[in-house]
């Protein structure tokens, strides 16, 4: 047998299926840390059945399902399976090959297979008993499992060391035996109780099973006469019902007769009416047709007129026209006049502008020879003053130079007193800031101080502001459930308010009725309402009340038996239903008598009568006397039975909750499924509920003040710290200020040194700076002088020539003048010219224009005169078409007073059939009236014949027609009901009777007999268990010494192989209880004295660990071992002695360890390499060793 293949998907961080196939061997899993190489050992533990998530490196069991990373989703599952090769049958199990597979949900939810078949854990866990493999085994051991090996408590190391004798399947069925044992010993307790009392109750129960046998014989004598009375009963009244149906059929025969006459009635008046219809529609066309003549009639004289009055408009506007064309034409002859005078002016202004040109040309040639001469003198002057302008620049030049050095000494003079002043001011500077660096010290330490008292402040008030924003928290989530309570009530409040408006519950009649009595008020105030509504009951009772009254809840409280009429008819009339009326005037009742309520008062158990814990007002005490007055309430079911056998079953009884006895002995209860319709009790609970939601508002209110009390306080807190704060940045603000203003003084101060001696060396190049410059002034000042002398003798030459050049400038403006004046005359005959000219363009215009507007007023004049043609030819049409619509409107007139007169006659005629109509109609009613008076005596018959098979129902819960079954001939009804009373007299003579005592009986003496038998049964396997926990114990205590003796010399020559000499001992603490003692491990390291496993060093530890492994497997070999680091503690040298010895091993176990050990890398036969690519998930290669070392 070897491990096969391992198949992980979604565990821990392999979130992708990956299988490894081992093969024989050693097999390394290796990785870098956190790669998640030890989850490969987690699964395999897992898949064996481990149950602790803390052996599994989680805090719950959904850990080990991968939980997604930053670029994957989480998996809803994790499964791992196991396939061992099983072909030499080592697993007790007929497969050569046998797969373990275990899933679990994020819901929580595992299961398990083997080979694919659902299994339970436990199944899995007795597969692998006493084979060293599973969770507990030694197959499987981690850094954990080490340490349990050297834990201080040697009861710890003592489950490998059961594992490993073989006596872990004996252990397991001792435990089941012992778990079998106490359960047989407490089952024997209850069983010997159980007879005890069985054998207590026989006789009483016998002796009540006698009495009630003959009771339930006078019952059911009592039951045959009392339901043959009601019988005859209900029959006497079918008999009345048979009679009023006869009486009902003739009215409906006589109602239909009259019916058809008034059908014929009304066809007859309706061929009337249709008459009538016809003759108005007729008269109606008639008129309208006089009324479109009428209009014509109309229209056309309108018409006539209307082209009268625009014949008198055309030749109105035919005159005018005439006189226009008349104006226009003398207009014309006048402009022929005026064209004539103002082409003779054109032609003197045209000969005046020829001899004006003439003279302003010679006048033009002489101005331009004096322009000429001027040009050239102005040219001579210019260039002359040019001269002088170079000149005047260059003496600006030496001025501006002479200036210029003149302000340098000036300059250079107020520099030196500056830097002289410079420096002075530079001296006191740096003493000032001497001072300040002192102040600025002192001010840093104050500040400090000031830091330190703040940061304390704001501790305190920190610790302060998180206690009340705990108990703001604590209040604010009261204050949501307060709320959410309102909430909640409001709500239930709201729908009980609107099933109550809705009647919720009730039958469809009864809302009918009560709503025809709230809307219209039909019934007046003679409907009260139902009983429901009439009557409260403390919520203790309103189970037992409400089971009592059952559909008479319903019941509808009338006035009178006239009002409860009324509404019966409604319901007849509109079909709705039937309803249950109890008019206060008919309906009343008797209670229990006073001695037989003084005699309940002495039950335990008796609450009282079902009317008396019934509140109303007192018109209905006779109602509730009626429905309750004869019903007891008690708290439960044995009160009731003790009570109505005391009294013989002579009144109905109701327990608390809802159980009912009734008069017959029938018994009625059980669970309730279904909540009661809840019509009593919803108006106590709306009443309760107004109560509680209002003391809710007030406690959210109270809340709501406490609230924003501890609100502000926090605020004021808040604000405390906050201001505490600002001082600490203020003062940290200040530190950092000064600190830096303290370092900005120094480096200035260095700055001043420095500055002072560079103004002393700027001081000294000033001076020679001064003397050199004194020099060159008086070298410009000589130049300039020079200069001033050839611009005045220039100045002197241009004032000659600018003498000569005014007398030209004077002959030049008098010929300006004399052109400019010849020029305004030639202009001024120019613009008349134009101006005739452009009138003489009007007047040929305005020719144009009255020769156009002639032709077109001549054109209007004509389709004037045309018109006027065509409308005296339209009117002496008009007036002959009038004389037509006159004679038409004759003949209409008098076919209209013909129509009139026939309709008049139709009226007539139809009023008689009118009155045979309300003749028919009355015979009618009476007919319905006669039927409503019987139907009245129907129902009271019914309801009274509704009323004994109700009793009949509520004594013995028979229907009538299963009561026919019973029925037989009474020889005299008077006879049967003196038998019946002679019946209930023997009845009450028996006193309290309890039927089910027959059963019980026969039931008590079974379950006696039974459990008798059960008793030997269980007493005997109770001597069988002990036996078997004996035999196991020895067998268990023989196996393990034998066993442990065995693996203590293993161990010692395992110890001395691998430490290379030394000695190692395992011992039983104590001897005397071999199978619950510890182990104690002594071990003597080579060189050193004999001493506990505690004492040892780390890597010692692990060896001595690592022996006692190999020497169990020694022992006893598994097929497969999986390691996890257990090496990890040794140095390498004993690494490489640890891989060297485990190669010993391989041959008959299969190993797969996780390591990181380089020496047990190398002793390995394959390699998995575990790698995390991706961040978050594990992924698997593997590689053979042949492989790596090619």
């Amino acid at each position: 047998m070897y491990l096969k293949k391992l198949e992980i998907q979604g565990f821990k961080s392999f979130a992708d299926k990956i299988n490894l196939d081992f093969t024989s061997g050693i097999t390394a899993v290796v990785g870098p840390n956190g790669s998640g190489k030890s989850n490969i050992g987690d699964a395999v533990r897992w898949v064996l059945g481990e149950q602790s998530a803390k052996t599994l490196r989680g805090s719950k069991m959904e850990d080990v399902i991968f939980a997604g990373t930053e670029h994957r989703k989480s998996v809803g599952f994790a499964e791992v399976s196991l396939t061992i090769d099983n072909s030499d049958n080592y697993l007790p199990v007929s497969y050569s090959e046998v797969t373990i597979t275990r899933r679990v949900y994020r819901s929580g939810e595992s299961e398990y297979y083997i080979n694919k078949t659902s299994c339970r854990l436990k199944d899995i866990h007795e597969l692998f008993l006493d084979t060293g493999i599973g969770r507990d085994g030694y197959s499987i051991i981690g850094q954990g499992r080490v340490d349990e090996i050297l834990s201080s408590k040697s009861e710890d190391r003592r489950h490998i060391f059961e594992e490993a004798s073989g006596i872990m399947k004996y252990k397991v069925r001792k435990q089941e035996a012992e778990r079998k044992l106490e359960l047989t010993e407490q089952n024997l307790v209850r069983i010997n109780d159980i007879i005890n009392e069985l054998e207590s109750q026989l006789e009483p129960l016998r002796e009540q099973s006698d009495a009630a046998k003959k009771y339930l014989s006078l019952r059911e004598g009592l039951k045959e006469l009392e339901v043959n009375v009601y019988l005859d009963s209900i029959d006497k009244f079918k008999e009345k019902i048979k009679e009023y149906e006869g009486q009902f059929k003739d009215i409906k025969d006589n109602i239909e007769a009259e019916e058809r006459k008034l059908r014929n009635i009304t066809a007859q008046n309706q061929q009337k009416t249709e008459l009538l219809k016809t003759l108005e529609e007729k008269i109606t066309e008639a008129r309208e047709k006089f009324y479109v003549i009428e209009t014509n009639l109309e229209k056309n004289s309108s018409e006539i007129n209307l082209n009268n009055e625009k014949i008198n408009g055309l030749d109105q506007n035919i005159k005018r026209l005439d006189d226009e064309i008349s104006e226009i034409q003398t207009k014309s002859e006048e402009l022929l006049k005026e064209e004539k005078t103002r082409q003779g002016k054109i032609d003197y202004l045209n000969k005046q502008y020829a001899d004006f040109s003439k003279k302003l040309e010679a006048y033009q040639s002489e101005l331009d020879a004096i322009i000429s001469t001027l040009s050239e003198s102005e040219q001579q002057i210019e260039k002359m003053k040019a001269g002088i302008m170079d000149k005047l620049d260059l003496q600006s030049d030496k001025r501006t130079q002479i200036n210029n050095i003149r302000n340098h000494i000036e300059n250079l003079k107020k520099r030196q007193n500056s830097i002289g002043t410079e420096i002075y001011s530079l001296k006191l500077e740096k003493d000032k800031d001497n001072m300040k660096k002192e102040d600025l010290a002192e001010s840093i330490r104050n500040t400090v101080l000031l830091i330190k008292h703040s940061s304390t402040k704001m501790q305190e008030l920190s610790n302060e502001r998180n206690e009340l924003q705990s108990t703001l928290q604590t209040m604010e989530k009261q204050h949501g459930t307060v709320k959410t309570d309102i909430q909640v009530k409001s709500s239930r409040h709201r729908m009980l308010k609107d099933m109550e408006k809705s009647m919720e519950g009730y039958s469809r009649s009864v809302k009918e009725i009560m709503h025809a009595c709230q809307s219209s008020g039909e019934f007046g105030s003679g409907i009260h309402g139902t009983v429901a509504q009439l009557i409260s009951v403390d919520k203790k009772y309103e189970t037992a009340i409400e089971m009592t009254l059952g559909s008479a809840l319903q019941n509808i409280i009338a006035s009178t038996e006239e009002d409860a009429k009324k509404a019966i008819e409604f319901l007849k009339r509109n079909r709705i239903g039937r309803a249950t009326f109890l008019p206060v005037t008919a309906v009343n009742g008797k209670r229990l008598d006073d001695n037989t309520i003084r005699r309940l008062e002495e039950f335990k158990g008796f609450c009282g009568l079902a009317s008396d814990l019934v509140t109303c007002d007192s018109r209905y005490k006779g109602i509730v006397l009626n429905l309750l007055g004869r019903v007891a309430v008690v708290e439960n079911l044995d009160a009731g039975i003790g009570i109505a056998k005391k009294f013989g079953y002579t009144f109905r009884i109701v327990t608390l909750e809802g159980d009912i006895l009734s008069t017959s002995g029938s018994m009625s209860g059980g669970s309730n499924d279904h909540k009661s319709s809840g019509i009593l009790s919803r108006s106590r609970e709306i009443t309760e509920l107004e109560t509680s939601v209002e003391a809710l508002k007030k406690e959210e209110v109270s809340l709501g003040s406490k609230i924003n009390e501890v609100r502000s306080m926090l605020s004021e807190v808040e604000t405390e710290y906050n201001e505490e704060n600002n001082k600490l940045r203020d003062s940290e603000l200040v530190k950092t200020r000064d600190e830096n203003h303290l370092g900005m003084l120094e480096d200035n101060m260095r700055k001043t040194d420095a500055k002072i001696g560079m103004l002393n060396d700027e001081k000294a190049q000033i001076a020679k700076q001064e003397q050199e410059t004194v020099l060159e002034q008086k070298k410009y000042e000589e130049e300039l002088e020079n200069i001033e002398k050839d611009i005045a003798q220039t100045k002197s030459i241009i004032a000659e020539h600018q003498e000569k050049y005014k007398a030209d400038q004077s002959v030049r403006d008098e010929l300006h003048q004399e052109i400019t004046d010849f020029k305004i005359s030639v202009n001024s005959i120019v613009e008349s010219i134009q101006s005739v000219n452009e009138h003489m363009d009007r007047i040929g215009s305005e020719k144009e224009a009255m020769q156009k507007s002639i032709a077109r007023k001549q054109n209007e004049r004509q389709r004037a005169a045309n018109e006027t043609l065509s409308l005296r030819q339209a009117i002496e049409g008009l007036e002959n078409l009038i004389k037509g619509l006159q004679n038409e409107k004759t003949g209409k007139t008098f076919e209209i007073d013909r129509l009139v007169e026939e309709k008049k006659v139709l009226e007539e005629e139809s009023s008689d059939f009118i009155e045979k109509l309300n003749s028919t109609n009355k015979t009618i009613l009476l007919l319905q009236e006669e039927y409503n008076r019987i139907d009245v005596r129907n129902t009271r018959a019914e309801a009274e014949m509704k009323a004994i098979q109700d009793r009949m129902w509520d004594e013995y819960e028979l229907t009538y027609s299963n009561a026919l079954e019973i029925k037989k001939e009474l020889p005299s009804i008077p006879q049967a009901q003196r038998t019946i009373n002679d019946y209930r007299a023997q009845i009450k003579m028996l006193g309290p009777v309890n039927v089910s005592a027959i059963d019980d009986y026969i039931k008590t003496r079974e379950r006696f007999e039974f459990m008798s038998v059960q008793k030997n049964d269980m007493e005997q396997a109770k001597d069988k268990l002990h036996k078997i926990i004996t035999e196991m114990v020895q067998i268990m205590k023989k196996q393990f010494i034998e066993q442990f003796k065995l693996i203590n010399e293993n161990f010692g020559i395992v110890y001395r192989e691998l430490f290379g000499g030394g000695r190692a001992e395992l011992i039983i603490a104590d001897q005397e209880n071999v199978l619950e003692s510890g182990i104690e491990i002594e071990v003597q390291p080579p060189g050193k004295k004999l001493q506990n496993m505690m004492l040892l060093s780390g890597g010692e530890r692990a060896f001595t660990a690592i022996a006692l492994l190999f020497a169990i497997l020694r022992l006893k070999p598994t097929p497969f071992c999986l390691l996890d680091e257990i090496e990890a503690a040794l140095d390498d040298a004993n690494v490489y002695r640890f891989g060297e010895y485990v190669k010993k091993f391989s041959q008959k176990t299969q190993f797969i360890i996780v390591t990181h050990r380089k020496g047990t890398m190398e002793a390995s036969d394959t390699m998995y390499g575990v790698t995390m690519q991706e961040h978050g998930v594990s992924k698997v290669v593997s590689m053979k060793m042949g492989e790596k070392a090619s």
